[in-house]
């Protein structure tokens, strides 16, 4: 499923049922990294979604599942890349990441059936509705070392991210439960 014109279908359908919102919220979240994962060969764990309070300053993991319980971000962190791509409006790429000075609390996380790898490149960009930042989308590679965490992110790659948010982002909006704050599982 590398198409967005078929993931946009999917959560057309998907949003315009009245089930369960925050049920429905998180199938379009993970419809959303799954299109991802298939497009860059990623693995769930390494599509992060985080999410903005109303207040926006805080933001929160909204994907993967085992980080939307493991605790907020502030907007105004100087460590935190993702505060950083929220904050200048500028998307993100860097493919020594290992190396830079970053807030890597959350590769500590346990994943679940696995061990914990560092992100060795990522590649970020604004959730955005014209002028609503509503949280940003980080792409990483993970591995035990360099050599396994795959080919390097181009700046077609990063282009492509940005335009398929653009497509992608009124979906998150329209089922956002109000003031996110991660936690609703």
């Amino acid at each position: 499923m590398t198409d967005v014109n078929f993931v946009v279908e999917q959560l057309r359908s998907l949003t315009s049922s009245a089930d369960d919102p925050d049920n429905i919220f998180f199938e379009v979240v993970k419809e959303i990294a799954s299109f991802y994962c298939d497009v860059f060969n990623l693995r769930p764990i390494e599509v992060a979604i985080f999410l903005c309070n109303d207040e926006k300053t805080i933001l929160s993991f909204a994907h993967p599942n085992h980080l939307v319980n493991a605790g907020m971000i502030p907007v105004s962190s100087s460590e935190a890349i993702v505060s950083q791509i929220f904050r200048t409006r500028r998307s993100y790429i860097d493919n020594n990441f290992s190396q830079q000075k970053h807030l890597s609390i959350f590769e500590m996380v346990p994943v679940p059936g696995g061990q914990n790898e560092p992100i060795w490149k990522m590649m970020g960009t604004l959730i955005t509705l014209i002028d609503d930042n509503i949280g940003v989308i980080e792409l990483s590679r993970r591995g035990t070392s360099m050599g396994e965490a795959g080919r390097d992110f181009t700046t077609e790659d990063l282009e492509f991210l940005k335009m398929t948010m653009i497509q992608l982002a009124p979906f998150i909006k329209r089922c956002m439960p109000t003031n996110f704050r991660g936690k609703l599982r």
